[in-house]
């Protein structure tokens, strides 16, 4: 028989029952432990264009204090849920009851850019659109230290299928998971409707490629130009995601391609391989991999790496020739030469073509400087560790540092034109 235990101090004994008590639930991230439940559902409506969200938080003590939306009226309406909600402009400010609640809103999904074509689309057979704009930018109170647990769930007509950049669960849920953010949402491309899917491995990726039926998609040889290039674009990045998703339509949505967090758009009419040499996919796969945050008026160092970059890749694949390469290169010098000013919110093709040449310049100097130990992915990689907006004078201070104190001459302002800054 096992004597009963007995502490000669009740309070230390009662401490120590309740941390071994809660250890399980730590362990299984459940509410009332640090963290709390979000469940993030989105309800589709193919009839007029928009969807119906909604906000849950499961806690068993009041850890989420108040969750601030930016929801301009525009496009988000009709809130409604428990606990106390206020708009004031654009923003909309719920307060959850303790125990937790939901916050219910409508959202108009269809957005139609300038150039005529959609980015975010809801049609009777298919539905794209990003899951930031479903749910928008939030800014919270919360207990210091608490986390949230977060999942994602459609409801969608009976035949639809939904395509995210997420794991499913068991419970056929998809699991939120991004550990720089305490409170997740789900942001990224999706893809809802009736859908053929291809999925494959490459690189330690899970890669899927998904789009309406009978729209032309070339699934199967995007999943090709990947398994060629994706091993060497994933070597030179500290910490690949774990799958991205490819979502695909033909018209009315934008001819283009277009990247989020662990997802791309690109139109079906894009070439696999422009008559440049050049990919529009790879394009968007560098900006996904190898995201590099500008300042306003300076988009050309992003869109000029990454088009820079696909050709090297490209060239490294073996998928076009030292001579293609050397030719596309002198398509973009041409294309660049006249372009008098780079600074634009978003760069053009000339402003593009000018920014390549520049990159180009600067691998070539940073390997010359460095006896080859220094290149342009070196370069990148140390611009996304800043975790900030740059711009040219933080390019011309990585660059310096890179090359032990010795400025690019590819980087003066007789190369980089519409900055006055030495």
């Amino acid at each position: 028989m096992r004597t009963p235990f007995r502490s000669k101090h009740p309070v230390r004994a009662y401490l120590l029952l309740l941390l071994i008590a809660t250890i399980p639930a730590i362990a299984a991230g459940k509410p009332g432990t640090g963290h709390y439940r979000l469940s993030f559902t989105v309800d589709l409506t193919p009839a007029d264009g928009s969807a119906r969200a909604r906000i849950s938080v499961k806690q068993a003590v009041n850890l989420l204090h108040e969750v601030r939306l930016r929801a301009p009226a525009e496009r988000y309406t009709d809130f409604s849920g428990d606990g106390a909600i206020h708009r004031d402009g654009e923003f909309v400010t719920w307060k959850p009851p303790a125990q937790g609640g939901s916050i219910n809103y409508a959202v108009s999904i269809n957005h139609q850019r300038a150039s005529g074509g959609f980015d975010a689309l809801v049609t009777g057979q298919w539905a794209i659109f990003r899951g930031d704009n479903v749910f928008p930018p939030a800014t919270i109170r919360q207990r210091a230290g608490a986390r949230a647990v977060s999942e994602l769930s459609a409801r969608l007509p009976d035949d639809w299928t939904l395509v995210a950049p997420f794991a499913r669960k068991a419970n056929g849920h998809l699991r939120v998971d991004n550990p720089n953010r305490i409170f997740d949402r789900p942001v990224g491309w999706f893809i809802a409707g009736r859908l053929g899917v291809r999925r494959d491995n490459i690189a330690g990726m899970k890669i899927s490629v998904a789009g309406p039926h009978d729209a032309g998609i070339q699934r199967i040889g995007m999943l090709a130009l990947l398994r060629w290039t994706l091993p060497l674009l994933v070597a030179e990045i500290d910490s690949p995601p774990a799958r991205i998703s490819i979502v695909s339509a033909g018209e009315p949505m934008w001819h283009g391609g277009l990247s989020a967090p662990n997802s791309l758009f690109i139109h079906a009419d894009r070439p696999l391989l422009s008559e440049n040499a050049t990919s529009t996919l790879l394009h968007e796969m560098i900006h996904v991999l190898m995201p590099v945050s500008t300042l306003d008026e300076q988009d050309w160092i992003d869109e000029g790496i990454a088009e820079y970059v696909t050709l090297e890749i490209l060239r490294r694949s073996g998928t076009i020739s030292e001579p293609r390469f050397l030719a596309s290169l002198a398509t973009f010098a041409r294309r660049g030469q006249r372009v008098g000013d780079l600074s634009a919110v978003c760069a053009t093709g000339a402003v593009t073509a000018r920014a390549v040449t520049i990159f180009h310049a600067v691998d070539h100097e940073l390997q010359a400087k460095t006896g080859g130990r220094i290149d342009i992915f070196e370069l990148i990689r140390h611009l996304m560790r800043r975790n900030e907006a740059i711009g040219l004078a933080d390019l011309r201070t990585v660059t310096t540092k890179l090359t032990g104190g010795i400025p690019l001459r590819a980087l003066d302002n007789r190369h980089v034109p519409g900055f006055d800054s030495p």
